[in-house]
């Protein structure tokens, strides 16, 4: 089996460096996202997420839809990342792409709307963060603890902030979406602070989705992501827990066993390293490990859905994950002058989700893979566009999210530039940042 490809999700700041040398120690190709590409879904394509026919295709008053700030100077320093990354991407291993084609947000069509391959669908995606961005606990999660953006001056903060669009605004009967409630120690940035969440729930939305359709991991740098998705995955258990209850196949994957896979070295040494030197760490015994690695993730959200006694499944796991640390030993002698350890243990989560293991909490330095058996579809559409008070006929949920795994596929993988261990509790919203 191949080694995936990673595709590296916007934040407001540009990758750095050590953040792609990671990734390149750990996947076989990397995607970078364009810097221009900040929006949520094509703008033009605001009436077919309306779910209205596309009679025309075009910005509704030139407005975004809901795009994720930039940092001062991103452009200029992403340009000086690529030229440092020159090697790696003479060689084919980093690519820079968008999610869609973004001249099509340029043109005005009649008749059809140009989507320029955009591999999700825009009226799912659009009310999936119009629900999920109704819950004060993932506005929260998505600003809270960012002692970085925190630092700043006001005025930096403000500037950080993308303005609302069309997507985050009232849209007939059903209002513009609400500003982040609590106590805040800087009153005067609630609404900016809220802008910022949520550019960044909705960028997480679409980088999971986006990788599920294209068969890559997501790997989002710092904490506020693995929040977000944590949360994400919080709501997604609170409804499997009811669709569950008299349904084989879906007790199954709620009593799922998740996989968290961590590799540890030093980014100080790394970060001194060149490029060129980086890519000598690429050996065939680096290969051997990164294929065990990823055939391990796989194999074990395939053998959840197969069903079986819990015993024998532990034990299966087990042996595989112990061949795999058989394979990991020859890299961690090639890579003993970065330090590098491997960590890779089972881990029994609340409710049987990732939500129990996507919480921050762990030294730098850490890039943690966590695997889980319930797919992209059910993470966005249990975790989004659906709370528990809107169940109201548990079969027909039980037939859209099987419905939903078929469309989409792919089981969720996430890469997390920091390692996250099992907590009992997801992130709640009683924080005073």
């Amino acid at each position: 089996m191949a080694i995936r490809n990673a595709y590296l999700a916007p934040a407001e700041s540009p990758p750095t460096e050590v953040e792609v040398k990671r990734a390149l120690l750990t996947f076989d190709k990397i995607f970078i996202a364009d810097p221009s590409d900040r929006d949520f879904i094509p703008p033009q394509s605001f009436m077919l997420a309306m779910g209205m026919p596309a009679l025309f295709g075009g910005k509704l008053g030139g407005q975004s839809a809901r795009c994720l700030g930039k940092t001062q100077n991103y452009d200029n320093r992403f340009d000086e990342l690529l030229e440092v990354l020159k090697p790696a991407r003479a060689d084919g291993l980093i690519d820079v792409v968008s999610t869609y084609d973004l001249q099509t947000e340029k043109q005005f069509t009649i008749g059809a709307v140009l989507m320029g391959d955009y591999s999700l669908n825009p009226e799912f995606m659009l009310w999936s963060y119009r629900n999920v961005g109704r819950d004060n606990d993932v506005l929260v999660a998505a600003v809270s603890g960012d002692k970085e953006l925190m630092s700043l001056p006001d005025e930096l903060i403000q500037e950080l902030a993308a303005p609302n669009g069309w997507a985050d605004n009232r849209i007939n009967d059903d209002p513009q979406l609400p500003d982040l409630q609590g106590n805040l120690e800087r009153e005067q940035l609630r609404e900016v602070l809220s802008q910022i969440a949520r550019g960044r729930i909705a960028s997480t939305m679409k980088a999971i989705g986006y990788c599920a359709a294209k068969d890559l991991v997501p790997v989002f740098a710092g904490d506020q992501p693995s929040r977000i998705a944590g949360s994400f995955a919080r709501r997604a258990a609170d409804v499997i827990d009811i669709v569950a209850e008299d349904d084989p196949h879906w007790l199954l994957r709620n009593r799922v066993l998740n996989i968290a896979h961590g590799e540890y070295l030093n980014e100080e040494v790394l970060q001194k390293m060149s490029i060129d030197d980086v890519l000598k760490l690429r050996t065939s015994a680096w290969g051997r490990q990164a294929e065990g690695r990823d055939d391990l993730l796989r194999s074990v959200s395939d053998l959840a859905k197969l069903g079986g006694d819990s015993e024998a499944f532990d034990k299966t796991v087990a042996d595989r994950i112990n061949d795999y640390r058989l394979r990991s030993a020859e890299v961690e002698k090639q890579r003993r002058g970065l330090q590098f350890k491997t960590n890779c243990e089972l881990v029994k989560g609340t409710a049987g989700t990732m939500s129990s293991i996507l919480v921050p909490g762990a030294a730098a330095g850490f890039l943690g893979h966590m695997q889980s058996a319930i797919g992209a579809a059910t993470l966005l559409l249990a975790g989004c566009m659906w709370s528990v008070g809107k169940i109201q006929d548990r079969r027909e949920a039980r037939e859209a999210l099987t419905n939903a795994e078929e469309d989409i596929g792919g089981d969720i993988c996430l890469g997390l530039h920091s390692f996250y261990h099992q907590i009992a509790h997801a992130v709640k919203s009683d924080v005073v940042f």
